[in-house]
């Protein structure tokens, strides 16, 4: 990003979306992830079950799909596949541009506060005022303060904008603890083979710490035996990305944590696990474009149930997004080994 690091554009996008949301609140109001993949999932659901039952939304599997059959596609989902793909591109674009354009403003107002120091925010917000137009522009097309969704994502969850800035910020612990794929999947082998465990009825947790750490939790739907995301789950996996594109939340690492019930054996659960976690770090980082880097996947299978009373219960079949700490200047997570295990 030229000389204009992740955290700095993070700090203008924070100081424009203050300026944005008091003096320009008709324009802040801006189309996120969440609302036009709901709406995609919506419009296109008949056709993806009936063109698409194979394709996955991450990796482009879904847009590759629709344009294959584009001639039989329903005139709903053609409408709503072109708000999407226009979205990303602009998204993209706007977010190439933003430390170019800001760069100026960045010199101008904050040019004495180094990269990475801990001033820089504070700098932004008192001269949140003079943040010029097209800086401003920049950052509001790059969707760095889009609203996040505050209607039922699904009938087992409903969050404000409030609720997930909350859940995933303060990650002190986590980065303390060094949480990794690779250590939690070696928990869960463990775990598997632990006759003491071998009764998922009040199973312990798999790790007590991990429900204490910031995140947020979301009731992905996919095909039966399968990691195949249900178009009615593309509006989570969209606020998940608008999330991950928020101000507060850039530079920052995250963990994709699948959960399974205990329904089937602890074996194929654990690998459906892992599946269905990369299924969603693929669609968020193809097509949402998240940085690689900032997210990692890991299955636990039935191995951490949130109701283990009921191993059964639709509530243990769910994904954790775990904020594991701050992208280190390398773009590299905290605590992440070299390979990562599978």
């Amino acid at each position: 990003m030229n000389k204009v690091s992740h955290s700095v554009a993070a700090g203008i996008a924070l100081c424009v979306a203050l300026v944005m949301t008091s003096t320009y609140p008709a324009r802040a109001q801006t189309i996120g992830y969440s609302e036009a993949l709901g709406e995609l999932g919506r419009s296109c659901g008949i056709d993806l079950d009936k063109f698409c039952s194979k394709a996955n939304l991450g990796g482009g599997g879904v847009a590759d799909c629709l344009e294959q059959h584009w001639a039989n596609v329903s005139p709903s989902c053609k409408s709503a596949t072109t708000v999407v793909r226009d979205l990303l591109i602009k998204r993209r674009d706007a977010r190439a541009a933003v430390p170019r354009v800001c760069e100026r403003d960045r010199l101008q107002l904050c040019g004495s506060v180094e990269e990475g120091d801990a001033h820089l925010l504070e700098c932004f917000e008192r001269a949140r005022q003079n943040i010029s137009a097209a800086c401003r522009q920049a950052v509001l097309d790059a969707g760095y303060e889009t609203p996040l969704a505050t209607g039922p994502v699904s009938n087992q969850i409903h969050l404000s904008s409030n609720d997930i800035l909350s859940s995933l910020q303060g990650v002190e612990d986590a980065a303390a603890m060094g949480i990794t794929s690779a250590k939690l999947r070696q928990l869960a082998i463990q775990s598997m083979h632990d006759p003491a465990r071998a009764n998922p009825v009040n199973r312990p947790p798999l790790m007590a710490q991990l429900s204490n750490l910031a995140q947020m939790t979301l009731a992905i739907e996919f095909d039966f035996n399968s990691a195949r995301i249900r178009p009615r789950s593309f509006q989570a996996v969209g606020l998940m990305a608008d999330a991950l594109y928020s101000p507060y939340l850039q530079g920052y690492c995250f963990l994709v944590v699948g959960n399974t019930d205990a329904v089937g054996t602890r074996e194929y659960n654990f690998k459906l696990s892992q599946q269905r976690a990369d299924a969603i770090r693929d669609a968020l980082i193809n097509p949402f474009a998240i940085q690689p880097a900032r997210i990692e996947a890991v299955g636990l299978g039935e191995e951490n149930l949130l109701n283990p009373v009921n191993p059964k219960a639709a509530e243990n079949r769910r994904v954790q997004l775990i904020n594991v700490g701050k992208l280190g200047a390398n773009a590299t997570c905290p605590n992440r080994p070299e390979q990562i295990l599978r």
